[in-house]
């Protein structure tokens, strides 16, 4: 029988999910037994209730929401912008997430450092980090929405201090499962749902709660405070960091976009010229290492390179791009391996476009 040789991965994708923690894991684990719904009044019932808004307690202790906030669990992200702008008039800049994007005027200006200009704060979005380039905005007071997705979790984020309207946030970009997020809202009377029924949520998303996902989430969220209050991430960057000093090492011509900017600390986003990042993608993943060119959620698209196009980088430096994103447990080691892998095809690559 032949012997098939099984590639070691590598994962270096963690802006395009993570890991479910080990804290969350055992998070949903516990609350299987707990199978009463959370709207019934008997026994069982109020048990899940109780863990329900002890979660969401929780959650809003750690993340610094003010007691006029209100914490909306949905289904994701996506859903969570959906409810909070459907019904609004706003502007965005092209760089935001398509799901902010789909119900915007596109019209906001992107400088070349990928720095947004509000005019109007009331009546526009903003990112606070951008998931391909990891960079970080200054989300001015009075904000409409902001997306949080990636920066939380990744920064100290203090709700209480930003001061929008509504943002969200998303359980698997820091450990926790797929399938939840939440809408954090100052007023909840100014949401216009789109999921009716049973009113569940405050009225605001109707359907029975998912319980094991929220209290993985809430776990998730813990976890990660801790990680961050502990200056774990502050040795991710420090690997970050290591990586890209390797990579231009390696390749002088390779551009670092956001180099000089604040940046999330385990993002690099970098374009070799000429060397288009599908390739990349596909070779490094034959190499055992996952590495992606953008967004998760923009694989099979046209449109790919936006967030690089909006910055003023031509068509043909944007399909260049890729993006390597770290965690917790990514090693040096780990970085080294996909250093040497990538810089060997790199040569091989220049050796067949001479």
């Amino acid at each position: 029988m032949m012997k098939i040789n099984v590639v070691e991965r590598i994962y270096l994708d963690w802006n395009a999910t993570t890991p479910l923690s080990k804290e969350s894991y055992i998070a949903m684990q516990n609350s299987l037994k707990q199978f009463g719904n959370p709207s019934s009044i008997h026994f069982e019932g109020r048990a899940a209730r109780n863990a329900l808004e002890k979660a969401r307690d929780r959650i809003s202790e750690i993340i610094g929401t003010s007691s006029r906030n209100k914490i909306i669990f949905t289904s994701g992200a996506t859903e969570a912008a959906a409810m909070a702008l459907h019904s609004r008039s706003f502007k965005c800049a092209p760089i935001e997430h398509d799901c902010v994007k789909v119900w915007a005027d596109v019209s906001l200006p992107v400088s070349k450092s990928g720095m947004v200009k509000i005019l109007n704060p009331e009546s526009s979005c903003l990112q606070m980090a951008n998931s391909e380039t990891g960079i970080i905005q200054n989300v001015p007071n009075g904000i409409l929405f902001s997306d949080t997705v990636q920066a939380f979790g990744k920064t100290f984020t203090n709700f209480s201090e930003l001061s929008c309207e509504c943002a969200v946030i998303s359980a698997h970009k820091i450990g926790g499962p797929k399938g939840i997020g939440a809408l954090i809202v100052k007023d909840s009377s100014m949401i216009e749902p789109i999921i009716r029924g049973g009113g569940q949520e405050g009225g605001i998303r109707s359907g029975t709660e998912n319980l094991t996902s929220i209290l993985g989430f809430a776990a998730a969220v813990e976890c990660r405070s801790f990680e961050l209050n502990s200056g774990e991430w502050d040795e991710i960057k420090k690997k970050r960091d290591y990586l890209e000093s390797m990579i231009k090492e390696s390749n002088n011509s390779t551009v670092i976009v956001g180099k000089k900017v604040n940046r999330l600390p385990n993002t690099s986003y970098f374009l070799t010229p000429g060397w288009q990042a599908d390739l990349q993608v596909a070779c490094m993943d034959l190499g055992g290492f996952s590495i992606s060119s953008g967004m998760a959620c923009s694989n099979g698209k046209v449109n790919k390179g936006d967030t690089l196009r909006a910055m003023g980088y031509s068509n043909e430096l944007s399909d260049c791009g890729i993006r390597v994103s770290i965690g917790s447990t990514t090693s040096t080691e780990d970085l080294d391996k996909f250093i040497e892998f990538w810089s060997l095809h790199l040569e091989e690559w220049k050796k067949k476009a001479a």
